[in-house]
């Protein structure tokens, strides 16, 4: 769960449940945003609080809506992406083993000549 609330004009508190988001998630989805915004993050429990500060100007209401959205949408991209990765890490250590295997071992397979 994620609760959004406005500080003032150029400040949003961002609470984070740290059992559903991890750390990686959170980060790569904060990381996005530092181009426009100061990060301040604090994690107490089983919650991480995060305080976005707008460098420059105030946050408009549809900025606001806007930023609401892409956050939710960026938190869920990133830990699907990260489900993905935890799962296929297996397959993924497989391919690169074999990947640099030494071409020697596999001598006696010929795969150039149709077996008929």
């Amino acid at each position: 769960m994620i609760d959004i609330k406005r500080v003032n004009d150029n400040s949003i508190i961002l609470k984070i449940d740290t059992t559903i988001f991890n750390d990686r998630v959170i980060t790569k989805t904060m990381y996005w945003l530092n181009g426009c915004f100061n990060i301040y993050q604090k994690s107490c429990s089983k919650v991480r609080t995060v305080k976005l500060e707008k460098l420059e100007g105030s946050i408009s209401n549809e900025d606001f809506i806007c930023l609401k959205a892409k956050i939710n949408q960026d938190l869920i991209d990133f830990k699907t992406r990260d489900i993905v990765n935890q799962e296929t890490k297996n397959v993924r250590e497989i391919l690169l083993v074999k990947a640099f295997a030494n071409n020697d071992d596999f001598e006696d397979y010929n795969l150039l000549v149709k077996n008929d």
